[in-house]
Formats: C-alpha cells, structure tokens, sequence
C-alpha cells in the first residue's frame, strides 16, 4: 500500500493548496499553488482542487484534459486568479499519471539516491489563464515521490533532499526556513512511497 503524507504552512499569501484522497487501492495527491491579486489565486487552488476530485471519483480520467478543462474553468470562474497544479492518480502497486503545469512541481527521489524532476520541461503558464499547457506525468514509483510547490521546489538545496524526505514532510519544509523561522513563500509538500 502507498504511504502519503502531507502539509501545508503559510509563508505569507496562504494560498497553496493539498488533496490526499483514497479510494480502494488507488490514491489521489493534488498540489496547486495560487497566483492573483486580492486572494484570488486561492479561489483559483481551491476550485481546481475541487473539480480535479469530482472528476477522479467517478472513474478513470485523462489528467491533460482535465488540466486543461480546469484551465478555462478558472478562466470563467476565478475572476483573474490562475494556479499552478500537480495531480497524481497512484495505484499500490507503484503505477501512477497524472499531469502538471505552472512552476509546481513532481521529483522522483530514488533509491540510488539521484534526483528525477519529472516537471522539468513543463509549461509554466498557471489554469485560469486560458493557455495552460498541461504535461502528461506517468511511470512507477521507484523510492519517493515529492510534489510540491515552488516554495519549497524554489528554495531547497539538493543535497538536503534525501535526508530531508527521509525525516517527513515537516523536514521537507523545515529546510527552507529561514534562519528567523520564517518562509518565503506558502509551501505546499504531498511524500508518497
């Protein structure tokens, strides 16, 4: 069985976003990041959130045309807030897809201790601009995998992956704190292996 956790602390606007859903032998992790002006961009994250679940629920789904129906969603509906977003459909066996899109992002981190960032090519336009680009994410979970938000993604140093994943999520986002305590951004973080 998949082992998921996550966590969510504000460093300032409070608008990340984080889904961990079960179902049967399947799970869902959803990490989206809002963007816009007067607390739009959470609008935007919880919207997307929203449907992104609705959809998996009733059954299987191609993850780029959801992305991109939530694209212009958000487009209609969050009045000028855009987010990025990261949506994983993983079965226990270690098979997963899903999709992504803006500056959120998927790493593998393996056993042989080498670092994968499944999201390094992706479109950065954020849904709700109308252009999103969504990029197909699939393969096996080999280790861990890492989604989050640029506020971790951004801010992390590559040496303190590993470690930091294999302490839990509260040390993913403990290790790009300031030295006041402080962040500098809302991180978002989903660990699932």
């Amino acid at each position: 069985m998949i082992s998921a956790a996550y966590r969510v602390e504000s460093g300032g606007a409070n608008e990340d976003r984080v889904l961990l859903e079960r179902c049967g032998q399947r799970t869902l992790a959803i990490v989206c990041d809002g963007a816009g002006n007067g607390g739009r961009g959470g609008l935007a994250a919880d919207l997307a959130v929203a449907e992104l679940a609705r959809v998996w629920r009733e059954g299987f789904v191609d993850w780029v045309r959801a992305l991109l129906a939530v694209d212009q969603l958000l487009k209609r509906e969050a009045q000028g807030g855009e987010t990025t977003c990261v949506v994983v459909d993983i079965s226990d066996d270690g098979q997963f897809r899903g999709a992504s899109v803006g500056d959120s992002g998927a790493w593998m981190l393996s056993v042989a201790r080498k670092v994968r960032d499944l999201t390094a090519d992706q479109d950065r336009l954020r849904l709700g601009s109308g252009r999103a680009g969504p990029k197909l994410l699939k393969g096996q979970l080999i280790g861990r995998l890492l989604l989050a938000t640029d506020g971790l993604l951004k801010y992390i140093r590559t040496a303190d992956i590993h470690a930091s994943a294999a302490r839990g999520v509260d040390a993913l986002i403990d290790s790009v704190r300031l030295k006041n305590g402080a962040l500098q951004d809302d991180v978002a973080v989903v660990l699932l292996h």
